[in-house]
């Protein structure tokens, strides 16, 4: 997806100001606005450019957090200190992952889907009636997006589903079942008017369209009561799976140019230039593009969160590792849990903990050390408890291993190009995976579940399961537990965890079982502080204040 102008940075800053034409409305012809923009094809889809980008940079909203992630069951942070959802307690409504989404939301996405939707239906714009219909079901998409994210983060919100001309300080929140009701219409709008087939990479087809309404529809089955909502859910899975929305499948043999080196099929969905539809991957249904030299675009930070800062294993010898070698450079902040590293891998079979997918053998990389360059790092555990470098005859040395944010397996899915050349950056120029088909499935196996058809659900996990080459599983054995279990071996790095869990009401439990080991001072940890209203995430503080007509209700626990 090509950056947008600087042009265009400032005409949607100044969009959110304009109101409609009225028939002594002054067209300003210096600048962009929706008066001279949004007048053909190219105009709307300079603007969706722009939704997309604003899409986007959630991937980039937290500098070296990942906050849909960390402080859950698969991630802690890798530092000794309290930051990151390493201590719940100090997450309260001025707490910057609150701010830092809500702001994305509501000043970003939603304004810019807004201006499409509120001009997309003016019948004088020179547009095909096809192309009117993708620009507008890819707005509603995004807003159906987005709304499903501030409902499982924050509950209830305000709904906004205009532009507005004149400042307003009377917002209320909706209840969180009203918000993912207002997403699910704007999803089956969707699901209507996006195109099957897609020409361009990262655009969202309709498959994109079901795959989300799988998830709202279960959602919405659980707070309501109503359980046909599972069967809506079931049907929206049904239109991805049975190709009705497009030719998209699960990858069962390997396939593109990495098929030609060492790897499984599991690794080649994941292999840098092959994440798209037309590089040859059925499996993908949407994906962040990253450029590798445009201006502006500071590549997939995956790597610079999930890798192990590695620079700070020293040899036997002493001598420190080189932070970059043919990897890119990690920081160690998001450090996996032992549920994440270890107990969800307990079948031997299964290709997704395979070496071609989960990096465990690290290397000495510093030359200046010629007794131990390029050779495997060799550890063992001392009588304290901890991890420690060992000579080549097996003898310990002193060299302490820092298992939190130095040394800990490597999923492989962030692997790829350094972004501009620059492994240093720790950014990687791959386009990310956002829904897989495989996902598609195990929604549909959360839908069985929960509506009770064991049989149909232990199938659907089963055709992920057979893909790894994992041993398959009976009815006796689909539980919640285990299709988050499944989830995590699954969709580990690409998933949005903190989202899931909310979703499904398991936060605070799964936290405390899985994310006890200390990660900040004093020996607290997320598992340890984590308490039940933070359940949701709390109204930032500025928000409330600003609100001056009306009164914006906090979360409970917050106040």
């Amino acid at each position: 997806m090509k950056n947008i102008s600087f042009f265009l940075t400032i005409f949607l800053a100044l969009s959110a100001l304009s109101c409609k034409n009225g028939y002594l409305d002054e067209v300003p012809l210096d600048r962009f606005s929706p008066e001279n923009l949004l007048v053909n094809e190219s105009g709307f889809d300079a603007v969706l450019t722009a939704l997309y980008e604003s899409v986007r940079s959630e991937h980039h909203l937290s500098g070296n957090f990942d906050y849909m992630n960390l402080g859950t069951d698969v991630v802690r942070w890798g530092r000794a200190d309290s930051r990151g959802f390493a201590d719940y307690t100090l997450i309260n409504s001025y707490a910057e992952p609150s701010r830092l989404y809500w702001n994305w939301a509501y000043e970003k996405v939603l304004p810019r889907a807004n201006l499409i939707l509120d001009n997309i239906d003016n019948m004088d714009i020179d547009i095909s009636e096809d192309s009117r219909n993708n620009i507008k079901g890819q707005a509603l998409f995004f807003r159906g997006y987005v709304y499903n994210i501030l409902a499982n983060l924050f509950g209830g919100v305000p709904i906004v589903e205009t532009l507005y001309s004149e400042p307003r300080f009377d917002f209320e929140r909706e209840s969180r079942e009203n918000v993912l009701l207002f997403a699910m219409s704007d999803l089956e709008a969707a699901s209507r008017l996006l195109a099957i087939d897609i020409a361009e990479d990262g655009r969202v087809p309709r498959a994109a369209a079901f795959h989300l309404l799988s998830e709202v529809y279960i959602t919405l089955a659980m707070l309501s009561g109503d359980d046909s909502y599972y069967d809506k859910s079931i049907g929206a899975a049904d239109k991805v799976i049975g190709k009705e929305a497009g030719d998209y499948e699960i990858a069962t043999q390997r396939f593109g140019p990495a098929s030609s080196s060492p790897g499984d099929v599991f690794s080649d969905v994941f292999a840098y230039g092959q994440i798209n539809r037309s590089e040859g991957n059925k499996e993908v249904i949407w994906a962040y593009q990253i450029e590798l030299y445009i201006l502006g675009n500071s590549g997939s930070q995956l790597p610079r969160l999930w890798a192990p800062q590695y620079d700070v294993i020293r040899t036997p010898n002493g001598i420190k590792n080189n932070s970059v070698d043919s990897l890119p450079r990690g920081i160690g902040v998001n450090s996996p849990t032992n549920y994440a590293k270890y107990y969800i891998w307990d079948d031997p079979n299964d290709i997704r903990n395979s070496k071609h997918n989960i990096r465990r053998t690290f290397y000495y990389n510093n030359p200046a050390d010629p007794e131990y360059f390029q050779k495997p790092i060799r550890t063992a555990y001392g009588s304290d408890g901890n991890l420690y470098v060992t000579r080549e005859d097996g003898t310990l040395t002193t060299q302490r291993l820092d298992t939190l944010f130095g040394y800990y397996p490597w999923f492989r899915k962030i692997d790829g190009h350094p972004s501009a050349d620059q492994p240093s950056s720790g950014n990687t120029a791959k386009d990310m995976s956002r829904m897989r088909v495989s996902e598609t499935y195990l929604l549909r196996a959360e839908a069985y579940f929960r509506k009770g058809d064991l049989d149909k659900a232990a199938a659907d996990i089963n055709v992920v399961r057979g893909r790894a080459k994992a041993s398959l599983i009976g009815a006796s054995d689909v539980t919640e537990d285990y299709i988050l279990d499944e989830r995590a071996r699954e969709l580990l790095v690409e998933e949005p965890r903190m989202r899931t869990l909310i979703r499904m009401g398991r936060l605070v439990d799964r936290v405390r079982k899985y994310n006890s080991e200390p990660a900040g001072t004093g020996g607290r940890s997320a598992g340890s502080t984590i308490q039940e209203h933070n359940a949701l995430w709390p109204i930032p503080q500025a928000v409330i204040d600003a609100n001056s007509g009306a009164v914006l209700e906090q979360n409970p626990g917050y106040n």
